[in-house]
């Protein structure tokens, strides 16, 4: 069955509020802008401040509904990792939207670091998640969870089993990787989405895309190493930015003229 997703959910803790605002910006922008999605923040709030409080404000001023939450899987990384999960707890939040929507069986989500270029198209529902490639994209081998199509139904009746996962893969995960527990969750049983539902800048320039992900460099990286600043975020995000240097040129000046348009 193919029916159009009405709502997207995104994600964050006060540690993305204060360092990757901009993101969440241009992204909510992007969405009220290009798309008739109604956006859903999901934020662990703990410890806010009134700056970052007034920046919550600026979000559900923009037409996002603020859900004030705390992952539930916590509980089981705290123990193991400790403080280093106030840097990190807002990764683990999207996995509690089977539990927080009561309404529709079928949203969207995705990152931060994402931009809307076009309104979703009806798709094909998944029986579980649709997602698309992660770094080539025509490796369906494992996928990139920064946009996914949720099945809310099946997802909520999947809660232990997920639980378990995350368990098992305690000593040999990271405090942010609930990327890799959620493919071995999926594995050979989740939908594919085509690339353009989870562009990346380092594919190059795509007229048809639907979603830009600043998968690996997110724009104020790009824009330095555009103007010469090599070397500085280290060689992972180098790398990736060398596969294609004009596509992040291209799709930095977008979110750009974005961020003015929305000023």
């Amino acid at each position: 069955m193919s029916r159009a997703i009405r709502k997207w959910y995104f994600a964050t803790n006060i540690n993305g509020i204060r360092h990757a605002y901009d993101q969440i910006q241009s992204a909510l922008l992007s969405c009220n802008a290009n798309t008739s999605l109604q956006p859903h923040c999901i934020i662990d709030s703990d410890g806010a401040t009134p700056d970052d409080e007034s920046r919550i404000l600026w979000l559900e001023e923009n037409g996002a509904k603020i859900i004030r939450h705390r992952a539930d899987l916590l509980r089981l990384l705290r123990p193991v990792f400790g403080s280093t999960m106030d840097t990190f707890s807002g990764h683990w939040l999207r996995c509690d939207i089977p539990q927080l929507e009561v309404d529709d069986d079928f949203v969207l989500y995705t990152d931060i670091d994402v931009v809307f270029i076009k309104d979703l198209p009806e798709v094909p529902f998944p029986n579980f998640v649709a997602c698309g490639p992660e770094h080539w994209q025509t490796d369906y081998s494992y996928f990139n969870s920064g946009v996914m199509i949720l099945n809310i139904p099946a997802l909520r009746n999947m809660r232990e089993e997920l639980y378990s996962v995350v368990e098992k893969r305690l000593k040999i995960t990271a405090p942010y990787d609930d990327q890799s527990a959620l493919n071995e969750l999926f594995v050979s049983r989740w939908d594919h989405l085509p690339p353009s539902w989870n562009w990346k800048p380092y594919w190059g320039r795509n007229d048809d895309a639907l979603i830009i992900h600043f998968h690996g460099p997110k724009p104020a990286h790009a824009r330095r190493m555009l103007a010469g600043d090599i070397d500085v975020f280290g060689n992972d995000f180098q790398t990736i930015f060398n596969r294609n240097p004009d596509g992040y040129r291209h799709y930095l000046q977008l979110v750009e003229r974005l961020n003015a348009s929305g000023a």
